[in-house]
């Protein structure tokens, strides 16, 4: 059984083609299940003999987490480009206009974090001569672009409270999970993966003290183009 374990390339039924979201997730879940009972298998080993086949098992499940782990960023993750404005999601691109990227930039940097109109005019666009009419119109444009990508439930509406991303958690990410492996190659472009498992510690919250200058809103002064 340990010599067919240590041959093993891939689980049966494993497919890194598919684009089910579901069955990605799934997988990972099960790579991650694997991952912790193996962890507390070798700790309490000990040093025994066994101890170096039990590493190198845990080290072929970490690799095959790894895998799906980009799979699922392949598939769920949101790229936004803040040179020429462009979203990217499940294989699909949309160009956006200045205010609508910088919009939906910031809302995915600050997840679970409703903003009122105000506070949306002044931290995302720097400008709080736009009325709250005008933010809201804003924000349901941008909701019904989205909808062209599948993203139309990213961007909710939290009651007496403003907008704010409520969807599963979100992260920001600058590389894959495999060590040395870039995730995307444009160091400008901004990647956000939704998680796979509600169990997932949030993503960090800034208080309101620091909630710093959105760092792609250098021209949020002009009107879109």
């Amino acid at each position: 059984m340990r010599e067919a374990w240590r041959d093993l390339s891939e689980l049966p039924g494993e497919d890194l083609t598919t684009s089910a979201l579901p069955e990605v997730a799934g997988w990972i879940s099960i790579y991650e299940e694997l991952a912790s009972v193996l962890r507390s298998v070798i700790s309490r080993a000990n040093g025994s003999p066994d101890s170096a086949d039990l590493r190198r098992n845990l080290a072929w499940i970490d690799d095959r987490l790894a895998v799906w782990r980009d799979r699922h960023a392949e598939l769920a993750g949101v790229v936004i480009d803040p040179n020429d404005h462009t979203l990217t999601y499940g294989g699909k691109s949309l160009r956006l206009t200045p205010r609508e990227a910088h919009l939906l930039d910031f809302l995915l940097r600050h997840p679970r974090r409703p903003f009122t109109s105000k506070q949306l005019a002044t931290l995302a666009w720097q400008n709080s001569r736009l009325s709250d009419a005008q933010v809201r119109t804003y924000i349901m444009r941008l909701r019904s672009r989205l909808r062209e990508v599948g993203l139309e439930q990213v961007i909710t509406v939290v009651r007496n409270r403003g907008y704010g991303v409520t969807a599963p958690l979100v992260q920001e990410v600058a590389r894959s999970s495999r060590a040395g492996r870039a995730t995307f190659p444009n160091p400008h472009l901004r990647k956000y993966i939704f998680s796979t498992s509600a169990e997932r510690p949030p993503a960090p919250r800034l208080p309101p003290a620091q909630l710093e200058r959105h760092p792609a809103c250098s021209d949020v002064a002009e009107e879109d183009r």
